[in-house]
């Protein structure tokens, strides 16, 4: 099993970087340009509302909470894996929405008063360890995907290359039930942080600033 995980990772780790870039340059976007990505970031707030929606519906529970931010969760990735087929357009957009979205946050919050980088280390790191890893890697299959589509195009103008081109294809599709497997666990994890622990770190590191930030959601 170790031995896989190790392949897993020598064999996508450019791509699990390029989707980790692509995040933190969406999130300088939306940090720093927050007046012009406010149209966009309320497109996406709208889509985490019906998942706040889907909590409330269930009860407000920790557990109610952890299934809705997990389904959720696993769905986007798994959607990001698939739908790099489609040239990699999509994973490389959603790690920019994702960066773009979690930037714009944090400037929301440092314009009144209250330190992103506490917000970051508080309310995101404990769980997004875990869940970032997860969105990385299945953004980084999704453009591993994306770039073999292209890759397979252009076997039209390259054909000597097919056999290269070929043996790609086999050891991505091999890799793909256990990258999806690493995927869902990781996120499994994030989720019962998210849910039970990281609502503790932040009324511990923030008390009353707490109640701004729910007011600002």
């Amino acid at each position: 099993m170790k031995s896989q995980l190790r392949r897993l990772w020598a064999d996508n780790r450019r791509y699990f970087l390029a989707s980790a870039l692509l995040f933190l340059g969406g999130m300088l976007i939306g940090y720093m340009q927050s007046a012009a990505v406010q149209e966009m970031v309320n497109q996406l707030l709208g889509q985490l509302k019906e998942v706040v929606d889907r909590i409330r519906e269930n009860g407000g529970g920790a557990f109610a909470t952890f299934w809705a931010i997990y389904t959720n969760n696993v769905i986007s990735a798994l959607m990001m894996m698939a739908m790099g087929l489609f040239f990699g357009v999509f994973p490389i957009f959603g790690m920019l929405a994702n960066g773009i979205l979690l930037g714009f946050i944090l400037s929301t919050y440092s314009t009144v008063g209250i330190n992103p980088l506490l917000v970051f280390a508080a309310g995101i790191l404990p769980h997004g360890i875990f869940e970032l890893a997860a969105v990385f890697f299945a953004a980084g299959i999704g453009i591993r995907l994306g770039g073999l589509v292209l890759r397979s195009i252009g076997l039209l103008f390259q054909p000597g290359k097919g056999e290269r081109v070929k043996n790609d294809w086999y050891d991505t599709l091999k890799q793909f039930p256990a990258a999806v497997l690493l995927v869902i666990v990781l996120l499994l994890v994030a989720g019962v942080v998210e849910s039970v622990i990281t609502p503790m770190i932040l009324e511990a590191a923030l008390g009353e600033q707490l109640e701004q930030l729910r007011l600002l959601k």
